[in-house]
């Protein structure tokens, strides 16, 4: 009964930690890591496990409670320790809160109870984080305090790339959990996308979305990475080459393999206020799902471009994220039924999550490929490859 009364004390102690309005304040940088919270504390420190000052309201919310509940320290580690995430309670148990509580020294450890509150405070955080990407909460949770277009982004012109976040007005900014922040080569300084725009967009605007929830001051910037077919259907794109007979062209690339398809939409219009043709070029990851996949929704990746055949250039670039109801993924991606063509759209703006963009410039077609190349996953890329040859 005493094992079972302790259980049911430490479930209402972690489940009261996760209603407080320290823990909502911090869960989603945590979760924009990228990794186990209890793996980035390991890889991060210089010396000395130090309580980094973003994380010390909600450790003083954590300290205090603990001391409240009637826990013991023992009973709780042998509860994290029964109910470890990855083998990291494991390691810091048996590496240092053991050994130090036994009289051992180690020069990681200054404080044997701070280290124990952060290492209970990242098993919080690590246990009840979420497991799935939600475009919905991440647009009702936000926070913007910048002005925003209607894509809820802001002009950060002046913003500076690093590898995990950029640097605006003087705070650091996670990239956003759905951002591609792979590099163009081993090494690199900032994700792809980044360093094109650094290097080879010369005029016009950056946009980004610039969640304050991501923020933090500069000398607390979180820097987590370490050194460590055939054609379906539909004709090829040429750019200022391709005869488009219709309003709307569609091309689809399939891996036969993966069965993963890249989806290529061409809408031709007119500009109103210079009267040249131009042609919404839109490209769309479509991962292969059917009736047992799991989950209630499909994630994809879309890119936009508005492209001038007549002054061969683009004008403006973007990137989203796109959230669909599983099920009509299915059909989207099937193209099984007519009111459920492979170009649907998403229910509403909000489920078309803008990542980042540039616009009012004029950017060539190598540009267009750089960025697209380096926001796509490789067996995309191959088919991207395959469209434009």
């Amino acid at each position: 009964m005493e094992s079972l009364f302790n259980h049911q004390t430490i479930d209402e102690f972690l489940l009261d930690i996760t209603e407080t309005a320290e823990y909502k304040n911090i869960e989603y940088l945590i979760f924009s890591i990228r990794m186990n919270y209890l793996h980035y504390m390991a890889i991060s420190r210089i010396v000395k496990f130090e309580i980094p000052r973003y994380l010390e309201n909600l450790i003083d919310i954590v300290i205090d409670k603990f001391n409240e509940s009637g826990i013991s320290p023992v009973d709780m580690l042998q509860y994290m320790l029964d109910n470890d995430i990855n083998n990291w309670i494991h390691y810091y148990a048996y590496t240092f809160i053991i050994p130090v509580a036994k009289g051992e020294e180690n020069g990681a450890v200054n404080d044997l109870n701070e280290l124990y509150a952060i290492v209970l405070t990242g098993y919080i955080l690590d246990a009840f984080r979420e497991k799935r990407i939600d475009i919905k909460n991440l647009v009702e949770g936000q926070v913007l305090a910048h002005k925003t277009n209607q894509y809820d982004l802001t002009v950060v012109d002046g913003v500076e790339f690093k590898r995990d976040y950029f640097v605006f007005e003087g705070k650091a900014y996670l990239y956003s959990i759905l951002t591609n922040t792979n590099t163009m080569q081993f090494g690199d300084t900032m994700p792809g996308f980044a360093r094109i725009i650094t290097e080879q967009v010369k005029d016009g605007n950056i946009l980004l979305r610039l969640d304050e929830r991501l923020a933090l001051p500069v000398d607390q910037a979180i820097s987590y990475s370490t050194l460590n077919f055939e054609k379906y259907r539909g004709p090829q794109l040429h750019f200022k080459d391709s005869i488009l007979k219709n309003p709307k062209t569609i091309t689809i690339h399939i891996n036969e393999t993966t069965s993963d398809k890249l989806l290529l939409v061409v809408k031709k219009k007119v500009d109103n206020n210079s009267k040249k043709d131009f042609w919404h070029i839109e490209l769309e990851t479509l991962p292969y799902r059917d009736e047992a996949s799991k989950g209630k929704y499909c994630i994809t990746t879309f890119l936009h471009g508005m492209y001038y055949p007549e002054d061969d250039c683009f004008t403006h670039i973007d990137c989203t994220n796109n959230q669909y109801e599983m099920s009509e993924y299915i059909k989207k991606y099937s193209e099984c039924e007519p009111d459920t063509p492979v170009d649907l759209h998403t229910k509403s703006n909000e489920l078309h999550y803008k990542i980042w963009c540039i616009e009012n410039g004029r950017y060539t077609r190598e540009v267009w490929y750089n960025l697209m190349t380096v926001t796509l996953n490789e067996k995309y890329r191959t088919l991207l490859d395959e469209i434009l040859a």
